[in-house]
């Protein structure tokens, strides 16, 4: 009885862990910058989010961390609400020389609640400016970039040790009865 009471707790536990990151995996185009392998640690280039609801300007600008922008207004990334002023709120903040590039990243969710992460690109000019180098949005991620991270892999793996440990659960207390 104990085993099962032990097995029942543990399962409760995984559950409780695991409501986060199934919440996580529904949010349109995660950008966890959580250590992959292929992303820039260090700029430049520089990277930076604009849309999303929660501000990170203190972030090193990386593809590992870009700068997040809190503009959650903006779902459509080619509407005229989601032109934001990368010069005046990135731009003339970043200790960049002249050529360096920034990458300007949106999530896309206006016609599909996933989301589609397109991008911008932009020349700076070492002085705090920076011109717009793209032909517009073009879809996708950027070259080495970490906001993507694979949600479904980690939440598939938590369900598997839970499974795991639900049949470890069973055969101990199948054990356990034909002990009695």
């Amino acid at each position: 009885m104990r085993s099962a009471l032990k097995s029942t707790a543990l399962i409760l536990v995984l559950l409780a862990l695991l409501v986060p990151f199934v919440g996580y995996a529904q949010a349109p185009c995660p950008d966890d910058p959580a250590a992959f392998a292929d992303c820039d640690p260090e700029p430049p280039p520089y990277y930076v989010v604009i849309n999303r609801s929660v501000e990170y300007f203190d972030r090193p600008a990386s593809g590992c961390q870009p700068i997040i922008l809190n503009h959650p207004e903006c779902e459509d990334c080619t509407a005229p609400e989601c032109d934001i002023d990368i010069e005046t709120e990135v731009c003339q903040y970043l200790p960049a020389a002249a050529g360096d590039t920034l990458y300007a990243m949106c999530c896309n969710c206006a016609l599909d609640p996933e989301g589609e992460w397109l991008y911008q690109i932009y020349t700076l000019d070492g002085l705090g400016g920076c011109t717009l180098a793209s032909e517009g949005w073009i879809e996708g991620l950027p070259p080495n970039t970490g906001i993507d991270l694979p949600a479904p892999v980690i939440v598939g793996g938590l369900a598997v040790l839970g499974l795991g440990l639900v049949v470890l659960a069973i055969g101990l207390r199948k054990r356990a009865s034909l002990a009695a």
